[in-house]
């Protein structure tokens, strides 16, 4: 039993779903802090290409929260148009766009409030697309209280049935494979290629 777990990336990139298609059930962690003003940070934001090159698209949120399932869109800003616009200057010409793009569209201009909320419902559209039929459950439902990284993960593929963890290769540094070891979890390691 494969357990994967992630936390909610906006339009995340061709290895997220290729890490969910690799579990038996996969983990949106979305009661974890917001990484804010953290440069690596993509839970509100994506790299699309464009002629000049990579780009970020971004959602608007608001100051305050400190989950990622709490934080607020700023829908004070009129950020869906430009996105939208931005998103369809650039890959209008690219296989499949216009099957794809309306539904992508749909879920933008949805009324959404919460930034997990969104990115959830595009991952969701984005395992439909793929044929991706890998159960989804977010770690805010689990019940799971550790704050040691290590811990709660162990703690979520337990809860979940799970004795195998796919983790995504950034988390080498950090994982602690003793204590997967000592509950009986076995670590691997997603072995996903970007295509150029």
């Amino acid at each position: 039993m494969i357990v994967a777990i992630h936390q909610p990336n906006f339009a995340p990139w061709p290895g997220f779903f290729y890490k969910i298609r690799q579990s038996d059930a996969f983990v949106i962690l979305d009661d974890v802090d917001y990484q804010s003003g953290n440069a690596s940070s993509i839970t509100n934001r994506t790299k699309i290409k464009t002629p000049q090159g990579e780009l970020f698209i971004s959602v608007p949120v608001k100051k305050g929260a400190t989950l990622i399932k709490d934080m607020l869109i700023d829908n004070a800003q009129s950020w869906r148009k430009k996105l939208l616009k931005t998103v369809q200057q650039n890959y209008t010409k690219a296989p499949f766009f216009k099957e794809f793009f309306p539904a992508f569209e749909n879920e933008i201009n949805k009324p959404h409030t919460h930034l997990a909320a969104l990115n959830i419902d595009i991952i969701k559209l984005g395992c439909e697309w793929l044929n991706v039929e890998t159960p989804i459950h977010l770690s805010s439902e689990l019940g799971i209280e550790s704050d040691d990284k290590n811990e709660r993960i162990a703690a979520i593929c337990k809860r979940l049935g799970g004795n195998v963890y796919l983790s995504g290769n950034g988390a080498r540094k950090y994982n602690d494979e003793n204590l997967f070891n000592a509950n009986g979890i076995q670590l691997q390691y997603t072995s996903f290629v970007q295509r150029p």
